[in-house]
């Protein structure tokens, strides 16, 4: 009989869709092309095997850092000297301004300290209901369907994961706006690596590229939503005590002067929420029952669990710390596509990482992609085994060796809601349905600041 910590070794491997890495280090133009296609595809195979690997052009320098004791110093014990990057400050500028992902300093801290408490462990578990509600109805939308239909599993995760984050986000329910921030907010997405090139380049922001109106259209269409939401709350009455993430913003004051939070970081903040809030969550699930698709023995071992937690009754809060092999196939599938897959920083100053020395403005970019398949991290790296993840396995990881979302002082504010979140759709879904991959799609992995599957993900979806 198979023990726990070997009981994977007996099923059939599965090695699923990658990205093959460059044989070396590129030439520029090669370099921009790849990037601009996949920027996942622009890494070389060393930066799968060495702990640190330096890109140099003669506009720019890029550190790629795999280490875990090097990701450390960059965004735990070092952090004050690898802050954000004029990268992601430039891409984000038109649509997440200066909220919480994209500010620094004293600004950073009091927004973040302003939305802490909607992400206490109490809190998050009074909205599991509401997860797993949102499930229930995406289940009750394919049985309106005939047996058996394909379905698009990255469009369903999309809307569920939105329905969820504006209930629980926005107290009064789903918005009018939400299919606006939707498209626009994939509209904006889907260009975006022209964007990040022309700012690891440091070339001017004046110089269009192909994506650039595009962009522009969709981060006006993002923000005048979100404002309308902001007026529509203004306008009605509200009950006492309404303590949403924009009745908090709104009753927001600057400790410092006393002023409320303007309209303007009140549009950046509350767009940071909606758009990170549930693009990363939806796609990890879209990766996750792929590979549940392609490997059904786990996910009758989901369905089994979950039946015997929770039977047919909706999941609670309390079941969701009771789905141990749940959890470790969502932690699985992010290792393999985390959802966000790159991070970055640079040098603030004149330094040195890993014996390297760098220079002012050096860009430090964290390839969480290829962290999570690195060769001397990972045993068989790509390889499908959410036994990775059995507590006796997983204390023995460094703490940047798996990091869906992110580490130190800037970790993902909502990462414990993120989790609740996947556990509870993800448990409701394979409980009632089976998930059925057709024997010949197969999905490149397309980094556009989330981790998406370029094409999308049409599976067969049968209702039990």
């Amino acid at each position: 009989m198979a023990t726990a910590e070997n009981s994977s070794a007996a099923l059939p491997a599965l090695y699923p869709p990658t990205v093959t890495p460059a044989p070396d280090l590129l030439p520029l133009h090669r370099f921009l092309l790849n990037f601009v296609r996949n920027p996942l595809s622009s890494l070389p195979r060393q930066v799968y095997e060495e702990p640190l690997v330096v890109y140099e052009t003669r506009r720019s320098t890029i550190v790629w850092v795999t280490a875990p004791r090097l990701v450390e110093e960059v965004l735990l014990t070092r952090h004050e000297e690898f802050p954000k990057t004029h990268v992601e400050k430039r891409i984000f500028a038109q649509t997440l301004g200066n909220g919480i992902l994209t500010s620094g300093g004293q600004h950073w801290r009091w927004q973040r300290r302003i939305m802490a408490p909607l992400f206490r462990h109490a809190e998050i578990l009074r909205y599991v209901p509401t997860m797993s509600r949102a499930a229930e109805e995406l289940l009750d939308r394919w049985r309106a369907d005939p047996p058996g239909s394909i379905q698009h599993i990255d469009r369903a995760m999309t809307e569920t994961t939105f329905t969820v984050i504006s209930r629980t986000m926005l107290a009064g329910g789903e918005a009018v706006e939400a299919d606006i921030i939707r498209q626009a907010g994939g509209d904006f997405l889907e260009r975006i690596s022209w964007e990040i090139a022309y700012a690891l380049l440091r070339l001017p922001t004046w110089l269009p590229h192909p994506g650039t109106r595009q962009m522009r259209n969709a981060a006006r269409r993002l923000r005048t939503a979100v404002q309308e939401l902001i007026d529509k709350r203004r306008n009605r009455s509200l009950e006492a005590g309404e303590a949403d993430l924009l009745g908090r913003l709104l009753a927001a004051r600057d400790p410092e002067t006393g002023a409320p939070m303007s309209d303007e970081n009140l549009v950046d903040n509350l767009l940071t929420l909606l758009e990170a809030g549930h693009e990363t969550t939806a796609k990890a699930l879209t990766w996750c029952l792929y590979l549940l698709a392609r490997a059904p023995e786990w996910q009758q071992r989901i369905r089994d669990e979950v039946i015997a937690v929770a039977g047919n009754a909706p999941i609670e809060s309390a079941h969701i710390d009771q789905l141990p092999t749940t959890q470790r196939v969502l932690k699985e599938t992010m290792r393999l596509y985390p959802p966000a897959p790159v991070l970055s920083r640079m040098a603030a100053n004149a330094t040195t990482l890993g014996g390297r020395a760098l220079r002012p403005g050096t860009n430090v970019v964290m390839p969480v992609f290829a962290i999570h398949r690195h060769k001397r991290l990972w045993e068989d790296p790509d390889r499908f085994d959410p036994d990775r993840f059995l507590p006796e396995r997983e204390a023995r990881y460094w703490r940047t060796q798996f990091m869906p979302f992110g580490a130190g002082p800037r970790i993902c504010i909502g990462m414990s809601f993120a989790m609740a979140e996947a556990t509870a759709i993800l448990a409701t879904l394979v409980r009632s349905a089976s998930f059925e991959w057709d024997g010949r799609y197969v999905p490149e992995p397309l980094s556009r600041v989330t981790l998406r599957p370029k094409g999308g993900m049409p599976l067969r979806v049968h209702l039990l």
